[in-house]
């Protein structure tokens, strides 16, 4: 146990993460417009004639995740086998939070949280370690520690004006150019400028600053703080999707001079945890993928089903909010693939009798609706369903008739028709 997690991050069991920095991005990059290429000819069975319609192709590459590859993603780890030491050091990091004594220090400790991917485990403990740092009404002096403040309460929700930053201007109400001696602290206040809100124009101004001194710093920061500097710059902390942000911080954080053991420990093994826990969902659904068929009976449209995940996994990644992540995974596949039907490949009769057969919302519809729609029509039909049993067993609520509703007014599908249209 002790050799599983003293090993460097670069060692982890993250066949998923470590898979999409090499594989994921490059067919990633083409899920926008689609790039459609001369017409072919396929028979239409709505046709009234032998005469053969024109369709669209938009050329899309084949999934380079085979059901194969994803079913061989494993991990040793495991909630019963290492359930008992992520809760030891669940309980060594909530000692930390409720001892540390300073504003400063408690803000470091939960941005470290965070960014190591573990804070979801201290709800509780970091509500009231805001609380704290609140109640104390701290003078804050620096620039590094008013950003920090700033940043962290304004993404749990407490109220926090610009304000805080006029002690950083001059007489002419701009930020004060020697501020760009402090690195760290220019660092901190970009990343803060992007949780400001509408009509803040201080905000503005401020990742405006930051980002010019940064950018002119580059070559005279040493190493580390140079590389945190050009990753804020191409993606800000608050771009950034939790998981991947974690494995990254990771290395970082241990060569940080105030780092804890403890923490660190829980950081790699939640990741390692976490991540049985997305290998067993993309297990699950490769195989209701491939129990669809769109592969073989919707060939023109996209097979996106990774990249439908990780952008699940970006929007919710907590381990305990699988069934969300799951559902929401298979709804962007069914979407997406209506999309290409609408975009790309349906003739304006077909989608006609297709979203018909939406606002119908019954499985007898698909008697008036050609072939290949009959996969995608059945999926959606078959999921909402489903979702409708989830809800019921596990609430007690049924809230599925909005679902429905929002089909059956064809907004979506109104919308693909316009587009066609134009």
């Amino acid at each position: 146990m002790e050799k599983l997690l003293a090993a460097s991050p670069c060692t982890f069991s993250s066949a998923v993460v470590s898979n999409c920095s090499t594989n994921l991005f490059s067919p990633w990059r083409r899920l926008g417009p689609a790039r459609v290429v001369p017409r072919v000819t396929i028979v239409s069975k709505l046709s009234s004639s032998l005469q053969p319609t024109q369709r669209r192709s938009a050329n899309y590459h084949p999934s380079v995740w085979e059901p194969a590859l994803i079913e061989s993603f494993t991990t040793p780890f495991s909630y019963e086998v290492h359930g008992a030491r992520l809760e030891h050091l669940k309980n060594q990091a909530r000692n930390l939070l409720e001892h540390v004594q300073d504003p400063c220090s408690t803000l470091k400790l939960i941005d470290s949280l965070q960014r190591l991917g573990v804070s979801y485990h201290f709800g509780k403990e970091i509500d009231e370690a805001l609380d704290k740092v609140i109640s104390s009404r701290t003078v804050v002096d620096d620039l590094y520690t008013t950003s920090l403040m700033f940043r962290i309460l304004r993404e749990h929700g407490y109220p926090i004006s610009t304000d805080v930053f006029d002690k950083f201007k001059g007489g002419d109400s701009k930020f004060m150019e020697s501020l760009g001696s402090d690195a760290a602290g220019i660092l901190s206040l970009y990343e803060a400028s992007h949780l400001g809100m509408q009509g803040e124009d201080v905000m503005e101004e401020a990742k405006e600053f930051s980002a010019k001194h940064l950018k002119a710093s580059l070559g005279k920061l040493d190493c580390d703080l140079a590389m945190q500097v050009q990753q804020s710059l191409q993606v800000p902390l608050r771009w950034r999707m939790p998981r991947t942000e974690a494995m990254n911080y990771i290395h970082a954080y241990q060569k940080h001079e105030t780092s804890h053991s403890a923490l660190i420990e829980l950081a790699k093994l939640d990741y390692n945890l976490v991540q049985a826990v997305y290998q067993q969902e993309l297990r699950e659904l490769a195989r209701w993928w491939g129990e669809l068929g769109f592969k073989e009976k919707m060939s023109f449209s996209r097979d996106r089903l990774m990249e439908n995940f990780i952008w699940s996994m970006g929007i919710v990644f907590e381990p305990q909010l699988s069934k969300c992540r799951t559902n929401l995974t298979k709804f962007v596949c069914i979407l997406t693939a209506i999309g290409d039907m609408y975009d790309v490949y349906g003739t304006l009769p077909e989608l006609e009798l297709f979203t018909q057969a939406v606002n119908q919302w019954d499985i007898t519809a698909m008697k008036d609706i050609p072939e290949f729609m009959g996969a995608c029509y059945l999926a959606l039909l078959d999921f909402v369903n489903n979702l409708e049993l989830e809800m019921l067993k596990d609430n007690g609520s049924n809230t599925t008739y909005y679902i429905k509703d929002e089909a059956s007014s064809g907004k979506i599908l109104k919308q693909f028709r316009n587009n066609m249209l134009k």
